[in-house]
């Protein structure tokens, strides 16, 4: 029925059961409207319940930032294995992509689709520039190892390490900003 026939009004007194639970969210109020909708050169009256949840800081950052932190400083040792290494290195690099991957999708399938960037996507995508960042220098210094320029390839390590530092902070900034 269009408008003429049928209007929602809202109760002022209206609240949420107390029984209302939704699982892994905290629940954060709720408000209630009456819009109105055009439609074919009619006018409907629409009920609007608007429910704002949001995740539980400690238990969202234990299931979700934890372990991609934790994977992330695991490849980030790859700074700590000698050049001539090279292979121990890339296999670190290339594994703790793939558990970072694993991660992500994890968290992809906990969280509703969107059509923007969530802080989880945004942390990904840092972790993905980090590993990108790691990986490379990991492959150069195999180069410079091959070519028998050891000295070359630990002074590049220890110079990569530091611009990794800075990169690193770069990420954690856009977090808060």
């Amino acid at each position: 029925m269009n408008t003429t026939d049928l209007v929602y009004v809202v109760d002022p007194d209206s609240s949420l059961d107390s029984g209302v639970n939704v699982v892994g969210w905290d629940l954060l109020g709720f408000s209630t409207s009456i819009r109105e909708h055009h439609f074919s050169g009619n006018s409907f009256s629409n009920f609007v319940f608007d429910l704002n949840v949001g995740r539980p800081f400690l238990s969202s950052l234990v299931k979700n930032v934890l372990p991609i932190t934790v994977v992330t400083i695991i490849g980030l040792l790859t700074f700590f294995i000698h050049p001539k290494n090279f292979g121990q290195r890339i296999g670190l690099a290339v594994t703790t992509l793939m558990a970072a991957s694993a991660i992500h999708l994890s968290l992809l399938n906990a969280l509703p689709p969107t059509g923007y960037l969530t802080l989880a996507d945004r942390m990904m995508l840092s972790v993905y520039i980090i590993f990108l960042y790691n990986l490379a220098t990991s492959v150069y210094i195999m180069r410079l190892v091959d070519k028998n320029k050891i000295d070359e390839a630990v002074t590049f390590n220890s110079s990569a390490a530091k611009v990794l530092a800075a990169l690193v902070v770069v990420a954690l900034i856009q977090f808060f900003f």
